[in-house]
């Protein structure tokens, strides 16, 4: 076993105590001191890694519209619902909303193969990750 030196600053009065003290009394003190630094080994797991296909799996997963293509879906529902949209506008909306679909695709073939990774179902797997296809991208 190795031995290493380290030097610990006290303050005077308890350098000058410890100084003053038996022996035997010092011996004690350096003996629950070295106890006390000792470093303490854990039972904490450790953190568990993302494979490099789970990591790109994720990245599917939380892929969301640019937020300018978001904030133009926002305005464009907004108008249809008050039936305001252009003709043009129309097409633009139906334009993004495939490229809504195409994202809820993704990321539903992206969920499946992580359950499949993970040895689950995608059902449980779509709760764990508190997706729902009901809800609009953001």
């Amino acid at each position: 076993m190795s031995t290493r030196t380290a030097v610990i600053q006290v303050e005077p009065d308890l350098a000058e105590a410890f100084n003053a003290a038996p022996k035997q009394q010092q011996e004690r003190v350096k003996s629950a001191m070295r106890s006390l630094l000792r470093p303490v080994p854990t039972n904490r797991k450790k953190a568990s890694r993302l494979s490099k296909r789970e990591t790109a799996l994720f990245l599917k997963i939380n892929r969301n519209l640019s937020e300018d293509k978001q904030k133009r879906y926002d305005e464009l529902t907004e108008k249809r619902l008050d039936d305001r949209l252009t003709k043009k506008e129309y097409s633009e909306l139906g334009e993004l909303i495939r490229e809504i679909e195409q994202v809820w695709v993704e990321r539903l073939q992206a969920v499946i193969e992580l359950a499949q990774l993970r040895k689950t179902s995608p059902e449980k797997m779509m709760k764990r990750l508190e997706l729902d296809p009901r809800v609009k991208v953001s």
